[in-house]
């Protein structure tokens, strides 16, 4: 898997797959995920856009056939902003 360290990121397409990002910023991207293993620690992510292909897609797909992901092309609140949930207080 590659290593990707301190890097700021704007405005591109990246490709998630095979990649471990470590202490990134990415701001305005299209984040492409096919499946593959990926991983990130202390890394942001701001206003980018998920893109789901490949095996990554056909689950989601396969997913929202029971209705465990809404219809591909549903607009969601916040659609295109990646975000996560604060972590509780002592947690880093």
């Amino acid at each position: 898997m590659e290593i990707v360290s301190n890097e700021v990121i704007s405005g591109k397409t990246v490709t998630m797959d095979e990649k471990h990002f470590v202490s990134c910023k990415f701001k305005d991207c299209k984040l492409i995920y096919s499946g593959g293993d990926c991983q990130w620690m202390e890394s942001t992510f701001e206003n980018c856009q998920i893109v789901l292909s490949g095996s990554a897609q056909r689950t989601a797909a396969f997913l929202g056939n029971f209705g465990v992901l809404p219809p591909s092309g549903t607009n969601l609140p916040g659609r295109g902003q990646l975000g996560f949930p604060k972590k509780p207080d002592g947690i880093q």
